[in-house]
């Protein structure tokens, strides 16, 4: 686990929350479908299975406001998924749980920066190499 801080990149999708959401973590997955249209089904299941994890550790252990972004950081070879939170607790010694044992079998990378305002656990899916699963309007070189 690295500390990559916020990666810039295309923003797919984006939500704030003065609280928690449960109807919206129950529908994460269907949040998903509009801005993941045309991208390879697994990969979105993928992408909604670490982010309901992300929100669900926040939603317990954090405090508000929330935010999640899905976006693609260069070189575009993943889908990098954030959820921010309001507690500005540092988070050491954290044991890893069966969420955090899924996110962190799904992905390539994940971790969490410390802000003044709180913190943001994002993690990054790794995208099927096989040209048509890319993407929509994407291409290769």
């Amino acid at each position: 686990m690295t500390d990559n801080g916020s990666a810039s990149g295309r923003v797919l999708a984006e939500a704030r929350f003065q609280d928690v959401d449960a109807v919206f973590l129950v529908d994460v997955r269907g949040w998903l479908s509009r801005p993941l249209r045309g991208w390879a089904p697994r990969l979105v299941r993928d992408v909604a299975v670490v982010l309901g994890e992300l929100m669900t550790n926040a939603f317990r252990h954090a405090g508000p406001p929330f935010a999640v972004r899905v976006s693609v950081p260069p070189p575009g070879l993943a889908l990098r998924v954030e959820v921010h939170d309001g507690a500005a607790a540092r988070t050491s010694g954290w044991t890893l749980g069966r969420g955090l044992l899924v996110v962190r079998d799904l992905c390539q990378d994940w971790g969490v920066e410390h802000r003044p305002d709180g913190k943001i656990a994002w993690a990054e899916v790794p995208i099927p190499v096989a040209s048509e699963t890319i993407g929509p309007g994407a291409r290769r070189h």
